[in-house]
């Protein structure tokens, strides 16, 4: 305790230590001018010399202790330095004061008393944990100061050496104060330090049947209390011996010798040997296949007399929390379906390959892959399958990458590979060529068999990305695109893919402003019949404006907003305008609207058309929905039924494309539709494609049994006019009649149709009054 007690002056030192030295510093700066006046400026700086080097030397004394940890104990020889050199520090001012102040002038002088009151206040509040170094330090300077005034020979001055003595005198009861204070307050804390340990140690020592133990050595470290408590933990760790070959009992040989991971020294030797505290010294024992845990904790006793008597402390068997934690630690870093990394543990893997300074170049590659239809075979083989594939494919990665790859499953169907050995692009795609190859091979699942294809993305550490967030997102990228280059292969990351990225997220918030921002617009194609060749009514196209870019193709912002989820609000504005500007049309023209496969799948759709008619007032048999086979693959129960509630509305539907997609009759069988439009593909081949020809008229015949009407789309030419009028198609549309108008320019087209039919009917007067007169000849 006395050890620690004088450790812990020392510390209250060394925290006062900077600011002392700095007002010595700064006191010896302000007394030069007062020696240099007084004609003592050589001897002040003489003087210094002793100063300058004690200052230096307590500073890098003072930084060398606190760098390596305030001091727990200190000797008695620590304490004598101490007080030495505040002494010394002492002395020196005091024959400084002694010499300049009998020499300097008034204002000197009273700079003098200054510091000397400044000093003797100082060093009480730095001093005062250690007394005698305070009195060493304030009683030669309080001397010195008392002999300058005296020697001065001013009445004066004898006051105030009555005031200094004074002064002194409280300055010192109030530091002697403060020492007892701060001796007070140790004790005080050893005290509860101590209550608090045997405290801790009497209730161990109730719980009976715990894993806990109390343990105590003598002074040689021979164990005097748990000795059978260790022998049945190295006994249930499977340790060959109860005890030690020797038949020591000894702390240190019992656990050197318990067959761990510490063989001949074990983690608190140092301890033992240096009789210092520990706590919590986590110790395995046994072999790996059947390692226990042991927490030691102890502490060094002494006796009255400050003499070492042993060792007191307390086991605990935590063997049950430390599988735990082994076991929650590999969950937090693995997936638990297949044991491959997850997430958390590869973006770790990432972060760890971008600290690597000692690369020269790159340390390898990120590969991003997914399965390609895995949702068709988790949905049609159930849930056991799918994670037997997953798993399946897990270990087929590991076969084919290397021994210092990490492949991890990142979520779903979703794995990310860390290629060290991939470390160029020639060795990245070497090894996507051998992941995508090993992916022909069929996947074992036990009872059967699956087939399932992948993309790979490749990003490089560094070049693609500097963090596994940014590295991930790269490499995802290339996998994206990847897949949209048909699947099945594999592509490196590009900043041109960033940028296209990038553009097309800045195209998605577009676009989901278009209606808002007024940018989307609708313009209307005639639909003509041909036999009158007059109108019939208008396809609404929908076109987007866009303030940057100008117009935005359909093909391109279309499967956009189906994407984005934009689809169903941009769907229901669009039959709402088209319903809102056909109401304005004569009563025998209609509007077709196209309808995407999403409106269908969230179910909204008949409550638009619903709206929409109800707002606009349009008759629903002017309203021509038109969709395409691809709306009734997925779900094809639910969209007839959808369909038949368009139906009882009173709107027409139409089959889009027809010819282009599965052209499944039985669609036909289960709804009846009211037209077929044949896409301008075979419109566009008519002409010099026999089999194109031939399609298009079994459409014919099949409109005609069914009793359907039937729309070629992209009539450009007489040609191709003249070919579909043969084949009595129903209706035409396309560039040859006029292209997409804006709403404003129907009424003119409109007119014009009029005209050229009041004058094709004015021409024909002539001919049919010869016709008459003919007959009643």
């Amino acid at each position: 305790m006395s050890s620690r007690f004088r450790g812990v002056q020392i510390n209250n030192i060394l925290k006062f230590t900077p600011i002392m030295m700095l007002g010595n510093m700064v006191s010896a700066t302000v007394i030069f001018p007062v020696a240099h006046e007084a004609g003592l400026a050589s001897a002040f700086l003489i003087w210094c010399a002793p100063l300058l080097y004690f200052v230096f030397a307590a500073a890098r004394s003072r930084d060398r202790i606190v760098k390596s940890g305030y001091l727990q104990t200190a000797s008695r020889r620590a304490i004598e330095r101490a007080k030495l050199s505040a002494l010394l520090l002492g002395s020196w001012w005091s024959i400084t004061i002694l010499v300049i102040y009998p020499a300097a002038d008034s204002g000197g002088k009273a700079i003098a008393a200054t510091i000397v009151v400044g000093l003797i206040s100082g060093s009480a509040f730095a001093l005062c944990a250690l007394p005698a170094a305070m009195l060493n330090y304030m009683l030669p300077v309080i001397a010195g100061g008392a002999t300058a005034l005296l020697l001065s020979g001013n009445p004066h001055d004898i006051l105030f050496t009555i005031l200094l003595c004074a002064f002194s005198f409280i300055v010192i009861q109030s530091g002697l104060g403060r020492a007892q204070l701060i001796k007070a307050s140790f004790e005080d804390q050893q005290k509860l330090a101590e209550q608090s340990a045997i405290i801790e140690l009497l209730l161990r020592d109730f719980e009976e049947g715990t894993s806990d133990w109390l343990w105590e050595t003598d002074a040689g470290g021979t164990l005097t209390r748990g000795i059978e408590r260790f022998s049945q933990f190295r006994c249930k760790a499977q340790a060959a011996n109860d005890m030690p070959p020797d038949g020591s009992t000894t702390l240190q040989s019992i656990l050197s010798c318990s067959g761990g991971m510490f063989q001949g020294h074990s983690p608190i030797s140092d301890h033992l040997a240096a009789r210092t505290p520990f706590r919590d010294q986590v110790i395995e024992v046994g072999a790996r296949q059947a390692s226990r845990w042991m927490s030691i904790s102890g502490k060094p006793i002494f006796d009255c007399s400050g003499e070492f008597i042993g060792f007191r402390g307390v086991a605990s068997d935590i063997t049950a929390a430390r599988e735990a934690e082994i076991r929650i630690h590999y969950l937090a870093h693995h997936d638990s379906l297949t044991g491959l990394a997850n997430r958390a543990h590869f973006a770790e893997q990432i972060e760890a390959i971008l600290r690597e300074d000692d690369c020269e170049g790159p340390v390898g590659s990120i590969f991003y892959l997914d399965l390609d239809n895995f949702k068709a075979i988790n949905d049609t083989r159930g849930h056991t399958m799918g994670d037997r594939l997953l798993k399946a494919v897990g270990a087929r990665l590991k076969d084919v990458v290397g021994p210092e790859d990490t492949v991890s499953r990142i979520g779903g169907d979703e794995y990310a590979i860390i290629a060290r050995s991939a470390r160029d692009e020639n060795a990245a795609g070497r090894l996507a060529t051998a992941i995508l190859e090993s992916f022909a091979r069929p996947f074992d699942l036990g009872s059967e068999t699956a087939c399932v294809g992948s993309s790979v993305g490749i990003a490089f550490p560094g070049k693609d990305g500097k963090t596994a967030e940014h590295l991930l997102k790269s490499a995802d990228l290339a996998l994206y695109h990847a897949k949209e280059e048909g699947k099945r292969t594999y592509r490196f990351f590009t900043l041109a893919m960033a940028r296209q990225r990038l553009e097309r997220h800045r195209l998605e918030q577009d676009l989901r402003d278009a209606i808002g921002n007024g940018e989307l617009f609708l313009q209307y194609q005639p639909l003509i019949h041909n036999g009158t060749r007059r109108t019939v009514g208008f396809e609404a196209l929908l076109r987007w404006q866009h303030p940057e870019h100008g117009r935005v193709t359909p093909d391109r912002f279309i499967p956009l907003a189906e994407e984005i989820g934009a689809i169903t609000e941009i769907g229901a504005w669009v039959i709402h305008q088209a319903c809102g500007t056909a109401a304005s049309w004569p009563e025998e023209l209609s509007v077709a609207v196209n309808v995407s496969a999403h409106q269908f799948k969230d179910g909204g759709i008949v409550e638009a058309v619903r709206d929409a008619l109800a707002r606009t007032g349009l008759r629903p048999d002017r309203l021509e929905l038109e969709i395409t086979e691809s709306v009734l693959i997925d779900d094809a129960q639910q969209v007839v039924e959808i369909l038949h509630k368009l139906r009882n509305i009173g709107v027409k539907i139409a089959l889009d494309d027809f010819g282009t997609g599965y052209s499944s009759l039985s669609y036909l069988r289960r709804f009846a539709f009211d037209k077929l439009k044949i896409d301008r593909s075979f419109v566009s081949a008519i002409k010099d494609d026999p089999v194109a020809r031939g399609i298009l008229e079994t459409i014919m015949i099949l409109g005609r049994v069914l009793d359907l009407c039937v729309t070629a789309e992209g009539v450009e030419d007489d040609a191709q006019l003249a070919i579909l009028s043969k084949l009595n198609c129903s209706q035409l549309q396309g560039y040859y009649f006029s292209p997409p108008m804006a709403e404003t320019d129907v009424g003119g087209y409109l007119l014009n149709e009029f005209r050229r039919s009041a004058v094709a009917a004015s021409a024909d007067v002539p001919r049919l009054a010869k016709s008459l007169s003919a007959a009643r000849d």
